[in-house]
């Protein structure tokens, strides 16, 4: 079945209030999507679509997983947690409204640093991870809602645990804050029972528990975030390789303290380290908020200084460093004073960290591990497909070839997915920082999320012959001596006409 697609040459028509834009990422289960909703008195905001895949619209646990994030995220409001605004259903299929963050995710803005030589400075890797904590302090504490005056704090505890802390899921904004998005796979308390052996996230961040398949609480995504501390204040990664080997050293291997990668790291910061990283959870950190409490501790015990206007800032200066022009209201009396002096970033590069040398050099400690799907899965005792559904949606870059909004299944057609070879597609523009974007590497346009040119499709998308006109009840047998009186009467009209 070959099956159109909408080509993005102005935005299309979605919902009653929103139009799309462009297409950001793609995940397991859901499409993303830049959209523009308008009200009246010309109001109008860009938010971001989250778009169950139509394929999957008839399968009732997973509309019910995908419609358990839009319930999540409507009791979340803190300024370190994307904000949900609506959710609702087109043609069928459901999708969430959200905000769009101006911004990139955590791993983009350490690779970038890498491609200029000028790292994340240590202060705002800690300041970043401290926002992260206090998020996840507030989603693992929050309460349902009550009417009852003796209970002002709210109602029973939701149990909200993320279950995918990493660094693809922290975006940081072009203003300094860190934001914890993409609750698509995250448990709550009175949720459908998930099937019996899924285990969510990406392998590099889970927790032990999480690993096993054990019993997962909120001390999991302590773990996670953990690791991903770690990673961007030692420079070395965590767990990388093999997805066996991976799955070993998490539930009985030993983490290296950060002094034996750097000798001169801080030691207060170590032991913060290593206690979020504890393999069993009792002897982690029990709430998020005392992480994100001693993170703070740490930064003014060693008299370093972060914060918002300090990391965007450096967000700004690497966007100069690219050949990109800086934003006005951010450059400091300090800097134009001294405008003609070498930028002051963080000297020390850590090895790990290089970026990797052109040619068929081994690549860098920073890049993925490459592993066949089919192998984590056997790691993780999962079935490939359960894998791939919990996939996290990946960006579009510059030059990637996605698919664009599948027709909601219909009953008189197949809800199967089209080969990847039918399906007509076009080429994405390159794309702005955005809800899961990255920044491209001297786009200043970009670093201020300015809209980018329209896309252009590449194919010309199927156009399908429109549908037979319903016939009338009961005209089957009327109609072909409908046709034969007409076709009769024409004939006796033109032999009148000869003999005339």
């Amino acid at each position: 079945m070959n099956v159109p697609s909408v080509a993005f040459d102005g935005p299309v028509p979605f919902g009653s209030r929103y139009g799309l834009l462009r297409p950001l990422a793609t995940g397991g289960m859901a499409e993303i999507y830049l959209a523009r909703q308008n009200a009246m008195a010309g109001f109008e905001k860009d938010i971001v679509i989250k778009r169950l895949k139509p394929e999957l619209a008839e399968d009732p646990r997973i509309v019910e997983m995908f419609l358990d994030e839009a319930r999540i995220g409507a009791v979340l409001n803190h300024p370190n947690i994307v904000h949900v605004y609506d959710v609702d259903e087109e043609g069928g299929v459901p999708y969430i409204a959200m905000e769009y963050i101006v911004g990139e995710e955590l791993n983009q803005l350490c690779r970038r640093g890498l491609a200029h030589e000028r790292f994340l400075p240590l202060p705002h890797a800690v300041e970043l991870i401290r926002q992260a904590a206090a998020g996840m302090g507030y989603f693992h504490a929050k309460r349902g809602p009550s009417d009852r005056a003796d209970h002002p704090h709210g109602g029973p505890a939701l149990e909200i645990v993320h279950c995918d802390i990493s660094p693809t899921n922290l975006l940081v904004t072009e203003d300094g804050f860190l934001k914890v998005i993409d609750f698509g796979i995250a448990r709550a308390a009175g949720q459908r029972q998930r099937e019996e052996g899924t285990i969510p996230g990406k392998l590099s961040y889970m927790s032990p528990e999480q690993a096993s398949r054990a019993t997962v609480d909120h001390r999991s995504d302590i773990f996670s975030l953990g690791v991903v501390l770690y990673e961007i204040t030692v420079g070395k990664r965590l767990f990388k390789g093999p997805a066996h080997e991976v799955v070993r050293r998490l539930t009985e291997g030993t983490i290296e303290p950060p002094t034996f990668v750097r000798r001169d790291f801080p030691g207060q910061l170590e032991g913060i380290i290593m206690r979020a990283l504890e393999r069993h959870p009792e002897n982690r950190y029990q709430s998020a908020y005392d992480l994100a409490d001693d993170l703070e501790g740490f930064l003014r015990d060693a008299r370093l200084t972060s914060g918002p206007v300090r990391i965007a800032r450096y967000l700004d200066e690497l966007a100069e460093a690219a050949g990109g022009a800086r934003r006005p209201e951010l450059i400091s009396e300090r800097d134009r004073a001294k405008a003609d002096e070498e930028l002051d970033f963080d000297e020390q590069l850590f090895d790990g960290y290089r970026a990797a040398p052109e040619g068929d050099e081994p690549p860098s400690e920073w890049d993925e591990y490459n592993e066949p799907d089919a192998e984590v899965a056997a790691a993780l005792g999962l079935e490939l497909e359960q894998l791939r559904l919990m996939r996290t949606p990946v960006p579009h870059r510059d030059g990637d070839v996605i698919r664009l909004p599948l027709p909601a299944p219909t009953e008189s057609s197949p809800t199967a997915v089209a080969s990847e070879e039918s399906v007509p597609v076009i080429v994405a523009p390159p794309l702005p920082t955005s809800y899961v974007g990255a920044l491209p590497a001297g786009d200043a346009s970009a670093s201020r999320g300015e809209p980018a040119p329209p896309v252009q499709p590449q194919v010309q998308p199927q156009v399908l012959a429109p549908p037979p006109l319903p016939q009338p009840k009961g005209s089957t047998h009327f109609l072909p001596w409908l046709v034969l009186g007409t076709c009769a009467g024409i004939a006796i009209g033109i032999l009148a006409s000869q003999l005339l």
